[in-house]
């Protein structure tokens, strides 16, 4: 066996060089280039070289094939990866007994040789380094990437597999690859693969918005192997095309370079390493199976057109044929018919039953029968796109329900001798800020529901949180009363669940991008001004209700230890406050504590209080 040790020309340091040789073993030494002539005497060359140097002797290797025995080297940043770099020693050691010969692919790119990766375009993270960066390197290049992301511009390319497969789309970037066993990639997104199967990975990279990217780099650390991003391609090929109709700018090993045209290829086994019988890499001497993941890709030319006429958008702008099922939901949902109409009689009825019950569960059930969250929805959609007629019918559908949920509940009044105003329809006259704040959080659920199929599942969990049908219940049940204050402190809040869905629903299908924001405007400044209007007498009640829970705060501080006060309950917060205790009567004594506790409550409020107190009497 002849052997020899390749080092470049630049290395002037003897020493260096004897460092890498182990005591007292004999190697021949060659430099590159300038004795590449040299190399055709030897069997083994030991590889102590740059990436640029590496590249070169690899292609010499390429007809003669020898046994090569790779140093680790520090200018070697991508043979580190792409070659296992981190798996060689540091010196020769004269050593081949536990060693292996392997027959190893090389990636070629427009009859250059691949270390490591090619880079079409911006790839992002979907690409394995150049070397190991530390944790916050790593953090400085993601920001720089991501704060330059809103200047990037899909390209429009046509993509060629060896097999006939061909697709035009659109992408930000193309991450390919011979070997990834180093890379995070092969961990996180790439399946099971082999070094030397005679295939390459091409990873495509295809956001259609700013936020789709956001919120891919949020979720990436929590995603399994088997769950594919939704803006990647994944192909596994020999070979692969990549041309457009004007030069686009692409990367070998970061060594930029400009083409129209871009041919991939696999040598298979184009050379020989020594590894360590323990080094990790794949033994696969059977041609791999090829594939071609494209499902997420964008494909149809609307979409590849909007898509590279301008730089990626924040949102994304949904095409015609992205929403076209939806859309139909969202219409039929705004028609009045048969069936709306029972199940609004019906769950009012059941809603109105759970009310005079005190029942939360039989209300619970009412909830979830409703059918009035539905048009709702369509009204949010109809004011996002200006669509006259479906923002019409939607709230014809919507008024239809509100006129049969108040005249239903208002003939259950009748029929009903009961006036008792329970927990349950208690609970529904004085809506506050807090009340709009769910009615949001359901809007943007609900718009979301129906935007997703995936979360279709959700709208149950929806209405209950909403409750819509109740406050109109309690609102029909206050007019058979004749009470304005039960009657106008439920509608209120049935109000305020409406403005605040719409308003959410609306800002939810722009941010999905169901409407450019130019569209959307007039409608989600209508609905804003709606909750900003409906946000005043909520605000009012909200401050009440906060300075309620400071005196009764402020009643547990001052009230005696011997006094068995069981419940508090502030009547009114104005001039003068007044209290209702409920209180277990040990003695006499208990009396004069009252008028204390009332004293004192007046000298820290400084305002008089009035105290009604109910006295248990226990035998």
């Amino acid at each position: 066996m002849t052997t020899c040790l390749i080092i470049s020309d630049a290395v002037e340091d003897t020493r260096k060089i004897q460092s890498l040789i182990a005591d007292g073993c004999y190697i021949s030494i060659v430099r590159w280039p300038s004795q590449q002539e040299w190399l055709s005497s030897y069997d083994d060359w030991v590889l102590w070289l740059s990436d640029t140097d590496l590249r070169g002797v690899l292609k010499a290797s390429l007809d003669r094939k020898p046994r090569l025995h790779l140093l680790r080297h520090p200018d070697a940043t991508h043979s580190f990866r792409g070659l296992g770099l981190n798996r060689c020693p540091s010196q020769w050691s004269g050593s081949t007994e536990s060693l292996e010969t392997l027959d190893v692919d090389l990636l070629q790119a427009n009859d250059e040789l691949v270390l490591n990766k090619v880079v079409v375009g911006r790839a992002f993270t979907y690409q394995p380094g150049g070397h190991a960066h530390s944790l916050w390197q790593r953090l400085k290049i993601a920001w720089a990437q991501l704060r330059r992301l809103p200047q990037y511009q899909p390209l429009a390319l046509t993509v060629e597999g060896s097999q006939d497969q061909k697709l035009k789309t659109a992408v930000l970037g193309i991450s390919l690859m011979a070997h990834a066993e180093s890379s995070s990639l092969s961990r996180s997104i790439l399946p099971d693969h082999s070094a030397n199967d005679g295939l390459f990975y091409a990873l495509l990279v295809a956001p259609l918005s700013i936020m789709q990217m956001l919120r891919a780099v949020v979720a990436e650390s929590m995603r399994s192997a088997s769950q594919q991003t939704g803006f990647l391609g994944i192909l596994r090929v020999a070979g692969l095309r990549v041309h457009a109709l004007r030069s686009f700018r692409y990367s070998v090993d970061e060594q930029v370079h400009q083409a129209s045209v871009l041919d991939l290829t696999v040598l298979k086994g184009a050379v020989r390493l020594a590894v360590p019988e323990a080094s990790g890499w794949e033994h696969c001497q059977m041609a791999g199976r090829s594939s071609w993941r494209v499902q997420a890709l964008p494909s149809s030319a609307e979409t590849v057109t909007a898509l590279t006429a301008k730089p990626l958008p924040l949102i994304r702008h949904a095409s015609a044929e992205d929403f076209r099922e939806l859309y139909q939901t969202l219409r039929d949902n705004a028609r009045i018919t048969s069936g709306y109409v029972v199940f609004m009689i019906l769950s009012v009825l059941l809603a109105g039953f759970g009310l005079y019950a005190d029942s939360a569960p039989v209300i619970i059930g009412a909830m979830i029968l409703a059918p009035l969250m539905a048009p709702i929805v369509s009204l949010a959609m109809g004011l996002t796109r200006q669509d006259f007629q479906l923002m019409k019918s939607s709230a014809q559908t919507v008024l239809i329900g509100v006129l049969v949920a108040l005249g239903v509940s208002m003939v259950l009044s009748f029929l009903l001798p009961l006036t008792l105003e329970t927990s349950e329809i208690s609970a529904r006259l004085r809506p506050t800020l807090l009340d709009l704040g769910v009615a949001i959080l359901s809007g943007i659920a609900g718009a979301y529901a129906h935007a997703r199929s995936e979360a279709a599942k959700s709208l149950a969990g929806v209405a209950i949180a909403v409750a819509l049908v109740p406050p109109l219940a309690v609102s029909g049940i206050g007019l058979g009363w004749f009470s304005a204050d039960v009657a106008l402190g439920a509608l209120l809040l049935f109000i305020t669940n409406l403005a605040g869905i719409v308003f959410a629903a609306s800002l939810t299908f722009l941010l999905l991008g169901f409407a450019p924001f130019a569209r959307a405007r007039k409608g989600l400044m209508t609905s804003a001004i709606a909750v900003l209007l409906v946000s005043i007498p909520l605000a009012f009640s909200f401050q009440q209700l906060a300075r309620e829970a400071a005196i009764v705060d402020l009643f547990q501080q001052v009230s005696s230890p011997s006094l068995d006060v069981r419940s508090v309950r502030v009547l009114s917060s104005g001039q003068p406050v007044q209290i209702r205790l409920d209180i277990v009567r040990r003695d006499n004594a208990d009396s004069v504590r009252i008028q204390a506790l009332k004293q004192a409550l007046e000298d820290r409020l400084s305002q008089p209080v009035l105290l009604e107190v109910t006295w248990i009497d226990q035998y």
